[in-house]
């Protein structure tokens, strides 16, 4: 598990300056699946997904959300409504801690582990509803998200470690492999308004074919 800390980057406040129309998150997934999300409607998934953490578990400063999701886009969301609402968040699967919140798409381990607020998370990018019927208490991450206003019903955490970074940053292609590297490179893209185009680890001919399509600049 990975532990990133208390100190929470300025989420909404870099969302704010993103061009709204402009592709701000590409995905390629398995099965030839792809999602494209653009500077308004990621900044609304990102906001719904702090909502339902902020009105449904209580997250905020001073509590840890655990996500334990793949390197995938829906990780992104929801570290990115983590670090909105001023929780720290903790990556991975881990269960030898006791964290206020999991966001996960493995129910058993945490319900055996006896944790408190469960996030069911279903990833395929069509998905409305997690498949089958959850235990009682537990919340669906893709049907209660939906239902969420797209302006914050939180209170905004202070700014730390300076203004939000200005700037025109570069398409930038990251494979997704390891959930913390993908967090990290993703989230330092944004903060140079740059355009993150994430793939699952595939071979270098399709990286290059992505990389010719999506128009990315950088390595």
């Amino acid at each position: 598990m990975l532990y990133l800390g208390v100190v929470t980057p300025p989420v909404l406040a870099t969302l704010s300056r993103w061009e709204p129309s402009s592709p701000r998150l590409t995905w390629y997934g398995e099965a030839d699946e792809r999602v494209e999300l653009s500077g308004r409607v990621l900044s609304n998934w990102v906001i719904k997904a702090a909502n339902l953490l902020t009105s449904e578990c209580g997250a905020g400063p001073g509590t840890t959300v655990q996500i334990d999701l793949p390197a995938h886009w829906r990780l992104l969301v929801w570290t990115l409504g983590s670090w909105a609402v001023g929780a720290a968040v903790a990556l991975g699967g881990e269960q030898g801690t006791a964290p206020d919140v999991v966001v996960t798409q493995r129910l058993e381990p945490w319900l055996d582990a006896g944790a408190g607020d469960l996030v069911a998370v279903t990833l395929p990018a069509l998905a409305r509803a997690w498949p089958t019927p959850l235990p009682a208490g537990v919340i669906d991450g893709a049907a209660e998200l939906m239902g969420q206003p797209d302006q914050p019903l939180f209170a905004v955490p202070p700014l730390h470690g300076g203004a939000v970074a200005q700037g025109h940053g570069e398409r930038v292609l990251l494979v997704a492999e390891d959930p913390a590297t993908l967090v990290e490179r993703a989230w330092a893209c944004w903060e140079q308004g740059g355009s993150a185009v994430v793939a699952t680890p595939r071979s270098a001919a399709e990286l290059d074919s992505i990389r010719s399509q999506e128009a990315v600049r950088a390595p």
